[in-house]
């Protein structure tokens, strides 16, 4: 392009030869062929620098995923009540006697809650749930907090947890619950086992299903306590009605089974007469079991799983990884921690567990730590701008992935954890973590559905093999449809082109960047727009969200004609020809804004300054497709 830029200059100066006796219009002139030079120079340095990502997107194309918001899951501590050492204090969001500190209810009052998974982590500690209902002031001590504080009541326990669910909306088939799976009687069990053991943990896990599920009508189908009546006198005379229960937690750490196919093997034997008498209790429940490795190698957990008696039998209804993944920095870490192994190691295995009927949930999910004890900035790094972006990076990801249902963030509950997304930062003063406050960003933006999209982008500066990431979601009716990118790249500014959509006009467009990857602040601001190239713009670390309604200026799906029969041709390069003259029209680009103001009384235009691509003419009232291609 360069050499067209000189050659239009050059050609004018050859021109003003013959007028070189008329200062005054050679100056003209040269300024003109100038200000070309500059302007087709401007362009050229405009379309070098920018590296142009792409996203298709049909609302006619295939629904990916049924319910997206499934996908912004929280993992909540049940320990969020208990009070560590002195040094410590407060570990969570609920005062000792089950109250909510007001400064968290400040930040959680608003928060969006689509699933949640309980205990969280307080089922590696020996979380017992018996202990953790009945009136608040008579319950017995647990032990949930080790070295770092002492026994205490958890009172904030099973019922408030399903009551604080049901005051957001969370309905309860869209609670998971976390069964332990060691027996305190048990022998041989390691460190991490023991603390995690419960007494008469098969008879105690058969118990809860009946305290959640059972009527109260007398019917005690587990014999013993009635543990249906129990539920009433406790204030909650309905069923809760829990549908999804997972089986332990991490099992395949080298601190409990292992992760071989003869360890996973070893804990089949062990869950099996759990998930029996869970069964027996409510024959309606969706067991998922945790699960890592390659699913196609014979020597990995998750194939021992996939091939098991329980998944043969139909008694599993998901398999539950967990990720802890981390934005690429080298190209050295990209293959093993960033968001992309995720995707490989999920392809897989939802192609696995799709071959036996299972569903994959992604059990909990956050930014990776890599210190084993981290500093508090550390900490803080896995909640701030940088994990953030990287989180919509992984979020966007899954909604494009079918066959995953619902995904959790560790870890809600617990402001001491050293995944935080709400930060402790001293007596009654709490700070929500650009982390959670992207999810009260994307949670209205994950309209009812995802579908599915083509899209491409430039290689990362980080060789990341991929730059920016795309979803798209609609809403039920149809009448919306939200588009959300996300620039992962810390270096470079990325064009993003919405290509051949052929929806509607744009609503809104928000982007949301930050001052620095550590910022504890995102900011919002209207999406800049390339006016030559008619294409967002994503700075390094931002996120997008472009809003599209089919009636968003009056149009109305019957509106758009998808045929020519008022003006040729098209695809037009120079002119278009309307076969009466137009009282009026104007032109709209493929993210709805205006390029052509309203024209007047012609029978044609030239559309020789619109770039390539699909526009709308907008006359009588309807609005036409029309293609640009030079």
């Amino acid at each position: 392009m360069y050499s067209i830029c000189l050659d239009i200059f050059f050609h004018g100066l050859n021109a003003n030869k013959l007028i070189m006796k008329t200062p005054l219009t050679f100056i003209k002139k040269t300024i003109r062929n100038i200000a070309v030079l500059v302007t087709y120079t401007l362009i050229t340095l405009s379309a070098s620098v920018a590296q142009m990502a792409t996203v298709d997107v049909d609302r006619f194309n295939p629904v990916i995923n049924d319910n997206p918001s499934l996908l912004l899951g929280i993992t909540f501590d049940a320990r969020t009540s208990l009070t560590a050492n002195s040094t410590i204090g407060q570990i969570g969001y609920y005062n000792a006697n089950g109250t909510i500190i007001p400064a968290v209810d400040t930040l959680m009052n608003n928060f969006p809650m689509s699933t949640l998974r309980y205990p969280g982590n307080g089922i590696a500690t020996g979380f017992n749930w018996k202990k953790s209902i009945g009136p608040v002031g008579s319950r017995p001590n647990q032990n949930l907090l080790g070295g770092i504080g002492s026994p205490q009541p958890v009172n904030f326990g099973f019922d408030e947890f399903m009551a604080m669910t049901a005051a957001k909306g969370v309905t309860p088939d869209n609670i998971q619950i976390m069964v332990p799976i060691y027996d305190s009687a048990a022998t041989g069990l390691t460190f991490t086992q023991t603390n995690a053991a419960i007494a008469n943990m098969i008879a105690n896990n058969a118990d809860w299903v009946e305290y959640c599920n059972a009527p109260n009508d007398g019917s005690n189908p587990g014999g013993g306590i009635d543990w249906a009546a129990q539920r009433a006198s406790n204030g909650h005379p309905l069923p809760y009605d829990i549908k999804i229960w997972n089986i332990g937690n991490e099992p395949w750490t080298s601190q409990e089974f292992g992760s071989t196919a003869t360890d996973c093997n070893n804990y089949i034997t062990a869950i099996t007469p759990i998930i029996d008498a869970m069964l027996a209790i409510d024959s309606t429940l969706k067991i998922t079991l945790p699960t890592t490795g390659n699913p196609t190698s014979t020597t990995s957990w998750a194939n021992a799983l996939l091939n098991s008696t329980l998944v043969a039998q139909g008694k599993v209804y998901a398999l539950s990884p967990h990720y802890f993944p981390t934005e690429s920095t080298t190209p050295a870490v990209a293959p093993s921690k960033g968001v992309v192994a995720v995707e490989n190691a999920l392809n897989t295995l939802i192609s696995a567990a799709n071959a036996k009927g299972l569903k994959v949930f992604v059990g909990d999910y956050a930014h990776y730590i890599a210190s084993p004890n981290p500093s508090n900035s550390q900490k803080d790094s896995a909640m701030q701008w940088m994990a953030a972006n990287f989180e919509a990076d992984l979020l966007l990801m899954l909604s494009q992935k079918a066959g995953i249902e619902r995904a959790n963030f560790w870890v809600y509950g617990n402001a001491q954890a050293t995944w935080h997304p709400i930060r402790y930062n001293s007596v009654n003063n709490y700070t929500l973590m650009p982390a959670a406050e992207l999810y009260k960003i994307l949670f209205p933006a994950f309209l009812d559905k995802s579908i599915s999209i083509v899209s491409t982008s430039p290689v990362a500066s980080d060789l990341n093999p991929y730059a920016v990431r795309s979803g798209a979601f609609i809403s039920a009716d149809g009448l919306r449809i939200n588009i959300i990118s996300v620039n992962r790249d810390k270096i470079d500014t990325m064009y993003l082109q919405v290509a051949n959509f052929n929806y509607g006009l744009i609503n809104n467009a928000r982007l949301f960047t930050a001052p620095s990857l550590t910022s504890e602040m995102i900011t919002e601001s209207v999406a800049a727009i390339d006016q030559f190239n008619f294409c967002f713009i994503l700075p390094p670390m931002s996120i997008i969200i472009a809003e599209y309604a089919l009636n968003t200026v009056g149009i109305q799906e019957s509106m758009i004609v998808n045929n020519s029969f008022d003006f040729y041709p098209n695809p037009a390069s120079e002119d278009i020809h309307f076969k009466s003259i137009q009282p009026e029209f104007e032109i709209y680009n493929s993210i709805g804004q205006i390029v052509v103001s309203k024209q007047y009384n012609l029978d044609s235009f030239s559309i020789k300054q619109l770039k390539d691509g699909l526009y709308y003419i907008k006359t009588n009232s309807k609005y036409y497709k029309l293609i640009v291609k030079h």
